[in-house]
């Protein structure tokens, strides 16, 4: 018999668009895992012809056992029409346990031990239709790792990335995610910065300008909106009032700061709110100085550790 404090261990996969994330992860009692072995690539979806169980078996086969395989568990984009099987969306509201039945078993790969988490759909904050996918998992995880240490229960979650998701967990039932939204400024971002006029005045290869990322947060808020706003860019810099050095940050302040006060600033409510932060800690912490600056209040969670214990906590409900 296995001793209490053994583990079980758990392949998760975190599969996006341009990304390939795999974790091998040890499982304990509580239910939380310990993360023993990583694999990180550029081998997304974007990067890949369509060969699927190759592309995963080159970089996790070396974690499998065809006599007692080990579980896997993917999410994110590979769950969509591009992806390797389509798992239509599930509609909110949804729990662990929905997540879990509708999870799609691979059968020809890892004996059958494999499963694509799909994503969910619902109403964002303009009260049109709205979809994720990943971020679902993060959202489970985020939740446990918050309660388990004691954090602040937040009134919203943002999880920033190429299409940020924010989640008003202050309407949800618990153990259900319900309400969320989609904002694409990571993706307007890296196109405004790349192919755009207002490349010409920024330098990438810069050194981070806080300040002029703060100016850009409150910039963000001046008469004539973004659209005026987002020429400023060009126009500062060609005054000389900003050098192109720090075109990258006062553009970043600008996105970011129009994206907050879309979210958490709605003309009913402007008080101050409590926000968790699912990232990458770069840009994680760029959206804490971002969402503290214009006076809420927020903390961060590891991205990686959130996927990690969603996926643990879908895998309980696994029929196995």
């Amino acid at each position: 018999m296995k001793p209490e404090t053994d583990v079980s261990p758990l392949i998760v996969v975190d599969w996006g668009t341009t990304n390939f994330r795999a974790y091998l992860v040890e499982r304990s009692i509580n239910h939380f895992g310990t993360c023993r072995e990583k694999v990180a690539t550029n081998d997304g979806l974007l990067s890949i012809q369509e060969d699927y169980p190759g592309v995963l078996n080159k970089h996790i086969g070396h974690w499998l056992n065809t006599t007692q395989p080990t579980p896997i568990i993917l999410s994110g984009m590979v769950s969509s029409p591009s992806g390797w099987i389509e798992v239509p969306h599930i509609p909110c509201p949804a729990d662990l346990q929905k997540l879990a039945l509708n999870a799609h078993q691979i059968d020809g790969f890892n004996n059958g031990k494999a499963w694509i988490i799909p994503g969910l759909s619902g109403l964002g904050v303009s009260g049109h239709f709205d979809v994720m996918r990943g971020e679902e998992v993060q959202y489970f995880g985020a939740t446990k790792i918050i309660q388990a240490h004691n954090l602040p229960a937040p009134e919203v979650i943002c999880f920033p990335g190429t299409h940020n998701k924010w989640i008003n967990t202050s309407t949800n039932v618990e153990g259900e995610l319900e309400h969320f939204s989609t904002s694409m400024t990571g993706e307007i971002f890296d196109l405004l910065a790349s192919q755009s006029l207002l490349a010409n005045s920024i330098n990438k290869q810069g050194l981070w300008q806080e300040r002029a990322f703060l100016e850009g947060l409150d910039n963000s808020a001046s008469q004539g909106g973004l659209m005026h706003q987002l020429f400023t860019v060009r126009s500062l810099q060609l005054s000389g009032a900003h050098s192109n050095d720090e075109g990258e940050a006062y553009l970043s302040g600008l996105l970011i700061g129009s994206e907050i006060r879309s979210m958490l600033n709605t003309p009913n409510n402007d008080r101050q709110r409590q926000v968790a932060i699912v990232g990458a800690s770069n840009l994680a912490l760029r959206y804490k100085s971002a969402i503290e600056h214009l006076g809420h209040c927020a903390f961060t969670v590891d991205a990686e550790e959130a996927t990690i214990a969603g996926a643990l906590e879908i895998a309980l409900h696994l029929n196995q």
